[in-house]
Formats: C-alpha cells, sequence, structure tokens
C-alpha cells in the first residue's frame, strides 16, 4: 500500500454506489494517526467555483500513481513535453 501524502491525486477504492468510480481527487492535506489516520481532499475536475473539502479516512482512499506523476510533472515542467 502507498503511503498517501499531500499533492498525491486519490479515488476511492470503493465509492459509494451513487458516486462516479473515476472521480478524482487532489489530498490538500494528510492527518496521521494510526488506525484514524484522515486526508483532507478536493474534487480534481470540479465545475464548481470553489469546489468544497472532504475529511475522510485514509484507509478509504487509494493513489493513482499516474495521474500523481502527471500532476508533479507538470508543477515543475509546465504543460510542454508532457509526453
Amino acid at each position: 500500500m502507498i503511503q498517501i501524502r499531500k499533492g498525491q491525486v486519490v479515488r476511492f477504492h470503493t465509492p459509494n454506489h451513487d458516486e462516479d468510480p473515476e472521480q478524482l481527487y487532489v489530498v490538500l492535506e494528510f492527518f496521521e494517526d494510526g488506525e484514524r489516520s484522515r486526508a483532507l481532499i478536493t474534487p480534481a475536475n470540479s465545475d464548481l467555483f470553489i469546489p468544497g473539502t472532504l475529511k475522510v479516512y485514509s484507509k478509504d482512499l487509494e493513489v493513482d500513481e499516474g495521474q500523481t506523476f502527471e500532476l508533479e510533472y507538470y508543477l515543475e515542467h509546465g504543460k510542454h513535453d508532457l509526453f
């Protein structure tokens, strides 16, 4: 299991039946507390002017390594030469 940290792109590994299983979130903060560790997340592609935030248990999340890599690459190098 990959340790969740600030700045990663994540999704719920078992979303509710009325949620989009492909919805991505960005981790804004991570709060370490053993079995009760939590993450403050915000939707990655929201149509809202100011998207909301959610505080959820980190055990309910999985890291999307590909999207996280692309986000980190974009932030470091800009949008040029992305693959």
